[in-house]
């Protein structure tokens, strides 16, 4: 399982979604496709392993570089560790969301967590802005998320002139700072 994962993994971050596939994967790593399926079940249950990839080495250069900084990072310096991630590992970030599952197929239980993560560092320091209040802290850890990943995915897929990387931070900082003093005035 581990070794056709970084297999694809490595074919997903150097050519992206569209030119992965079990055959070549499976061709990579000396497997037939239908040793691919058999370990895998399905092509989905294929993509979220490797998608799982992303998310962990994701996590992990975050948690590094949260743990170098020598001062406490502000959810501005997070959207724009968002963004220069995003930028940097196009092909591997793109394919977290391209990747759908069919309507009525929920995410594998051993998944979430691994998605979950990322909100749960962004609540802990929305939390002080919402006087503790947990769920409060929940949804706009959501909505700053959403707001981040949209002005980051137009960077990427440049469908607006005045969206590249710089200017998306400068969009991003803007939205983060309107949206803070909402959540401290509201």
């Amino acid at each position: 399982m581990e070794m056709a994962a970084a297999a694809g993994h490595k074919i997903l971050e150097s050519e992206g979604l569209a030119k992965l596939s079990a055959r070549r994967v499976a061709a990579e790593i000396g497997y037939t496709v239908g040793t691919i399926y058999h370990v895998f079940g399905t092509h989905d249950d294929f993509i979220l392993h490797i998608n799982a990839r992303t998310l962990d080495a994701w996590y992990a250069d975050l948690t590094r570089m949260l743990a170098a900084r020598k001062k406490s990072p502000t959810l501005i310096d997070l959207a724009n560790y968002y963004i220069d991630y995003a930028a940097t590992n196009y092909h591997a970030f793109m394919a977290l969301f391209e990747h759908t599952l069919p309507p009525e197929t929920p995410l594998p239980e051993w998944y979430v967590p691994k998605m979950r993560q990322f909100f749960m560092l962004l609540e802990t320091m929305v939390l002080p802005l919402v006087n503790d209040n947990k769920r409060q802290a929940h949804r706009a850890a959501r909505v700053l998320w959403s707001g981040i990943h949209g002005i980051c995915i137009l960077s990427l897929s440049r469908k607006l002139d005045l969206v590249d990387p710089e200017s998306a931070k400068t969009l991003t900082k803007s939205f983060v700072e309107n949206y803070v003093k909402g959540l401290q005035h509201g």
